[in-house]
Order: structure tokens, then C-alpha cells, then sequence
């Protein structure tokens, strides 16, 4: 097998493909957790818990795939390759462990969805649900058109997206800002819905880290995602605040290309793309708190032609209105797809190896501070 034979399509053999390479790193398969609901064909779906490296290490880093589920088939394929590679035993230091959690929103992996079983975005789910739930007001103005239950009718689509484009003050609809993509609590059936309680994922994901990180001084996130972009880059993101202890060297400085979150919300302010409640990645501290954390996401950018936002709006109409087994349901999953896990084996091939570089020096970093 080449190492872009690592690449899958479907839910079922990235798994596989994963936990093969898991066996061919030494790895250890920890637990395999059953969602509550099911696959297409009616096959049973499930998040993966494994680890490379000692149990005991006082060094972590945590490598999470498909919390957009249908971005899990390229996460899948770079954890997969990395660990069929044998890059662990030449790129992590002593004392050091690598744990996957693999497939964390099956049911949205195996249905080429970015949403989990009850159409919750779990990048808006990680918030605190005893307190009140964060308001977005630009979503609430125009949600009748980010979120049309007549998106099917093209003259209809058009008169939602200058409403949206007249909102916004621009000349296209068609850009990230906080009304799009920044998060809802309103409404259960749109885009970017949040939920009013921690989803299925979000409680697996809380007992997986307390359990397997517990042991660990320093831990390090990555969770893996795709979105538009310059085609073939890959983006890290780093949240250079919240790095530990004081003496600690600074995570920006681990990585030869990096945005610092911080920096990246004082430039672009509410539309910046990481100022989003609810993200996985920020809950690590409170799971596991007394700890340095190095805590950051990736995107696999997919190509800079359009945002990505009208396939997301497309998909979400049609699994609530639409059929998603007619000649138009199908093109609309097909967009999906292309838009967040190309064909090209050219990107395939891009990703992979930037993605070994940016786990080596993720692992790098966490050797020295």
C-alpha cells in the first residue's frame, strides 16, 4: 500500500485502515465507543480511542479526526499514514505519547456530514449549557435567509443571497462573518447549530481526555479539519494565550508557518474565523486542568474559489427538506465532498506530508519546553 492508498471514502474502511496502521505502529486500540445511532447501510458507527507511546508519559499529544464529520476522511488518512510511516519512533522524544481519537463524530463521518446525529456543529457545542447560551444577533436578523426552507427554488435562492449580501454591506453573500458561521442556539434544524446540551461526542470526548490524559504535565491538541483555502495548504491555528506556566517556550515558535488565534481575532474581530464559541479544542483545560497546554486546530484548505458556506447551507436544506437520494440531492452531497475532501490525489499528497511535518513539530516542541 502507497501512502495515499491510506486515503479512504467511506466511513467504514478509513476505520480500518486506521486501526491497521495503529497495529503496524505498536499502538494500543484503548476502547471503541458505539454512537447511539447508525450508518447509512444500517451498520453500527464508532469512535476510536488509541495510543502510541508509554501510558505513563508526562507528555501528551492528542490527535482528534472528523469532529466535522465528513472532514474525518482526510484526518483519518494523515493519522493513518503518520502512523503506517513509523514517523512516532523518529520524531517524538522521551517520555512522550500520542493518543487518537479517531472518528469523534461518526455518525456525521459515515453520512458525509459535518454535523453529529442531531445536526449539532460539536465546533459550537463545547460551551458551558448551564449558563445562557451565546447570542448571536447577526444570525437572528437574517436567519430566514442564511437557513431557507425554499433553497431548492433558484429564483428564491437568488433573493435570499442579496438579502444576506445586503445585510452584510457587501457586494456577495458569499464570505465568512459571524451571521454564516459564528454559531446559533436557535434554531435546531439550520447551519452551525450548537445545541442546548453536550452532545453524544462532546460527553466521549470529556471521559476519553480525563481518563488518558490524567497522567500528563503538558498536553497538546490538534484537531484535524478542512475548509477553503489556498488548495493543498495546510493551516495550523494555535492558541498562544493559554500556553502554560511562566518559562514555558511559547507554541507559536514550535511551527515554521502558524496563526496565533489571539492575533488572528484582534485583526478580523467577530468574523474571525476562530472567533466561534464552543470549540473541541478549547475544553482541554477543564477536563484536565493544572496542566501546560498547547492547544490548536488545523485546516486542510480545500481551495479558495468560494467559502465553502452555500455547500454547508445546500447540504443542511437538504437533509431537512429536500431527498437526499434524488438527482439533485445527490449532487449537492457530491459538492459537499469535493469541497471538503477533494479527489485529487495531488491534494491527497500535499496534505499528508505537511501534516507529518506539522505532528513532528508539534512533538518537537513539546520535547523542548
Amino acid at each position: 500500500m502507497t501512502q495515499l492508498d491510506i486515503f479512504s471514502a467511506d466511513y467504514a474502511t478509513c476505520r480500518a485502515k486506521f486501526l491497521a496502521a495503529l497495529k503496524l505502529a505498536g499502538g494500543s486500540h484503548l476502547a471503541s465507543h458505539e454512537n447511539p445511532k447508525r450508518g447509512p447501510a444500517g451498520e453500527a458507527l464508532f469512535t476510536d480511542i488509541a495510543r502510541v507511546g508509554p501510558a505513563t508519559a508526562k507528555k501528551l499529544l492528542i490527535l482528534v479526526s472528523g469532529t466535522h464529520g465528513i472532514e474525518g476522511y482526510s484526518g483519518s488518512g494523515c493519522h493513518a499514514g503518520w502512523l503506517a510511516s513509523g514517523l512516532f519512533a523518529r520524531q517524538a522524544g522521551p517520555d512522550t505519547a500520542v493518543l487518537f481519537i479517531h472518528s469523534i463524530n461518526p455518525f456525521g463521518f459515515a453520512w458525509g456530514r459535518r454535523t453529529n446525529e442531531d445536526n449539532i456543529d460539536l465546533n459550537r457545542n463545547f460551551i458551558d449549557h448551564a449558563k445562557p447560551r451565546p447570542a448571536n444577533p447577526d444570525y437572528d436578523a437574517i436567519a430566514t435567509h442564511v437557513d431557507p426552507v425554499d433553497w431548492g427554488d433558484a429564483a428564491a435562492r437568488a433573493k435570499h443571497n442579496a438579502a444576506i449580501a445586503k445585510f452584510l454591506k457587501r457586494d456577495t453573500h458569499d464570505v465568512l462573518c459571524k451571521a454564516m458561521h459564528g454559531g446559533q442556539y436557535v434554531n435546531p434544524k439550520g447551519t452551525f447549530y450548537g445545541g442546548t446540551a453536550p452532545a453524544w461526542s462532546n460527553r466521549l470526548f470529556r471521559a476519553a481526555v480525563a481518563e488518558h490524559a490524567a497522567r500528563a504535565e503538558h498536553v497538546a491538541i490538534i484537531d484535524y479539519h478542512t475548509g477553503g483555502g489556498p488548495f493543498g495548504f495546510v493551516d495550523p491555528f494555535v492558541d498562544d494565550d493559554r500556553d502554560g506556566a511562566e518559562g514555558v517556550r511559547k507554541s507559536r515558535h514550535w511551527f515554521s508557518d502558524v496563526t496565533v488565534i489571539a492575533e488572528d481575532k484582534a485583526k478580523h474581530g467577530k468574523d474571525a474565523q476562530s472567533e466561534t464559541p464552543g470549540n473541541l479544542f478549547y475544553s482541554v483545560p477543564e477536563i484536565v486542568p493544572g496542566k501546560r497546554y498547547t492547544l490548536g486546530l488545523v485546516e486542510l484548505r480545500t481551495g479558495e474559489n468560494q467559502t465553502g458556506v452555500d455547500a454547508i447551507r445546500a447540504e443542511n436544506w437538504l437533509f431537512h427538506h429536500g431527498d437526499i437520494d434524488s438527482p439533485e440531492g445527490k449532487a449537492i452531497r457530491a459538492e459537499v465532498r469535493e469541497r471538503f475532501y477533494p479527489s485529487s490525489p495531488v491534494w491527497r499528497a500535499m496534505v499528508l506530508r505537511q501534516s507529518h511535518t506539522l505532528i513532528g513539530e508539534t512533538l518537537a516542541g513539546l520535547a523542548k519546553a
